[in-house]
């Protein structure tokens, strides 16, 4: 669904559209929330997917990439770090936050397709580092973690963390047992004599006076004691399961997801989102799902609902964690609403915009001293950097101190792409457009609009004034104003990322 700017507003999905829509347009009887979506909805087009899986991974799809109001947001979504062991001869391990190639993900058991050339393990956050859990699986296995097959053993060797295949001290059968007892310690099977390793290693260090070396395996045996702590009574060594608790009030929905891998509680995470979707709790929690297995390996067991057993007491303890956290968080969570779209809605009424400004660019000049003239377009959607977006420019005109006229030639080069495909960034119009500067910056506003765009245009001062291109003198906000807060983020955002790229340039 669109509004009449255009912007997608709503993305749903239904067996039967006729009588989904039939459910908006007919009855009367609907909450204010979805009362007020609708009232903004001036059309609206559809897509037929061939089976109920297929339109749940496009509906997850397009809320990533449209981000509508009315859908549920994976704002405080994080990528979290995986261990992957790499294919090949000899396979090295490495830290990874990108778990997905293409669309199709790794598999934490082992049963990744060739493509991916590689075994995930994770993922790991809230005290069970990746990094740290690493350098214990190199002080216990011996493992290779470099990507260079040099001829001479490097300085990981000398420390007793690599084999050194690169050098041939070490045959592929003997490092493939290696690798197997690795996979089995990742995935909690057995521990491989790690921490027996790991204390006869320390003492050694310790009679030889190495005590950085000995501190090092000490913190790796504290290590196994934090991994030991995590695990669940009742849970087998190969469960690996996220479970999904769901709490909802008024204005605010939050979802807890418990992570458990080998049996262990990896740790809790809690995703507060407006409440403002017209769509059943358990629609809801599904569309949620669907947008968290985007950017998350799926286990091999997703928890919703639960009876009895270890499932239902994880489930309880989600569930407890989702009701926690939305009792305590709640005005947190409308501050941080009222900071972002609150914010965007304050500015436009200030401006007197016809609708709230979702899309916001801002255009700033960078240079040394008139030479390598650069700008910068940062992006925020709903008052929140889409850095994705943003976009760079090298100026063209020529050399020379002159902010004007490099504003006008970013302006000019910058609404021609308006309506051109394959770019997200410039191929959709802003709601409105901010210069960072003055008068002088917005004397270039009235020419470049001979293009026929009319897109709301304003400039922002060093010393926080708005300047209107119709208005002769500035607007001055109230120092508590978010929407000055939203104001000034943006600005500087603008001129960090044209100072970084000016710098790189010169």
């Amino acid at each position: 669904m669109r509004d009449s700017n255009g912007h997608v507003i709503y993305i749903g999905k239904a067996k039967s559209l006729r009588a989904r829509l039939g459910s908006y347009f007919k009855s009367g009887s609907h909450d204010a929330k979805t009362t007020a979506m609708l009232q903004r909805v001036a059309d609206f087009e559809y897509f037929v997917c061939a089976n109920e899986n297929d339109a749940l991974g496009l509906e997850a799809n397009l809320i990533k990439k449209h981000k509508p109001h009315y859908n549920i947001l994976l704002k405080d979504n994080k990528s979290f770090p995986y261990i992957k062991i790499a294919r090949g001869e000899f396979p090295y391990l490495e830290i990874t936050r990108k778990p997905f190639r293409g669309n199709s993900p790794f598999n934490e058991r082992g049963s990744a397709p060739q493509a991916q050339r590689g075994v995930l393990f994770g993922p790991y956050f809230n005290g069970i580092w990746a990094k740290e859990l690493l350098s214990v699986v190199q002080d216990v296995f011996t493992v290779r973690c470099c990507t260079n097959m040099a001829k001479l053993p490097c300085l990981n060797h000398q420390m007793e963390k690599c084999p050194a295949p690169c050098a041939g001290k070490i045959n592929k059968t003997d490092y493939a047992k290696i690798i197997d007892d690795v996979k089995s310690f990742l995935r909690g099977e057995r521990d491989g004599g790690a921490r027996e390793i790991l204390t006869r290693k320390m003492e050694k260090a310790a009679e030889l006076q190495q005590f950085e070396l000995a501190i090092r395996y000490r913190n790796g045996l504290n290590f196994l004691d934090k991994l030991k702590e995590r695990t669940i009574t009742q849970v087998g060594r190969d469960v690996n399961c996220d479970v999904f608790g769901f709490a909802a009030r008024a204005d605010v929905f939050v979802v807890a997801v418990l992570t458990v891998r080998a049996g262990k509680l990896i740790g809790v995470q809690n995703f507060a989102n407006q409440n403002n979707s017209p769509k059943a709790d358990d629609e809801k929690l599904q569309e949620f799902i669907a947008q968290y297995y985007l950017e998350n390996i799926e286990p091999d067991e997703v928890v919703t609902t639960a009876v009895k057993g270890y499932k239902k007491k994880l489930l309880d303890m989600a569930y407890e964690n989702a009701h926690e956290y939305i009792e305590t968080s709640i005005e947190k969570i409308k501050y941080k609403n009222e900071f972002t779209i609150g914010a965007c809605k304050e500015l436009g009424e200030i401006l007197g915009l016809a609708h709230t400004p979702k899309k916001i660019e801002c255009f700033d000049i960078s240079h040394m001293g008139g030479t390598g003239t650069v700008a910068s377009m940062v992006v925020f959607i709903d008052g929140v950097a889409e850095k994705k977006l943003y976009r760079k420019f090298r100026i063209r005109h020529g050399e020379g101190n002159n902010d004007v006229a490099s504003m006008h030639e970013v302006l000019t080069r910058r609404l021609k792409r308006l309506g051109g495909g394959g770019d997200d960034s410039f191929g959709t119009a802003p709601d409105l457009i901010i210069l960072d500067g003055g008068k002088a910056q917005l004397s270039v506003v009235e020419e470049v609009r001979s293009t026929n765009y009319e897109i709301p245009v304003i400039a922002f001062s060093e010393n926080n004034e708005i300047f209107l291109p119709e208005r002769k003198d500035p607007i001055a906000l109230d120092k508590r104003s978010y929407a000055l807060r939203l104001l000034q983020r943006i600005r500087d955002e603008a001129h960090r990322f044209a100072l970084g790229y000016q710098t790189k340039v010169r």
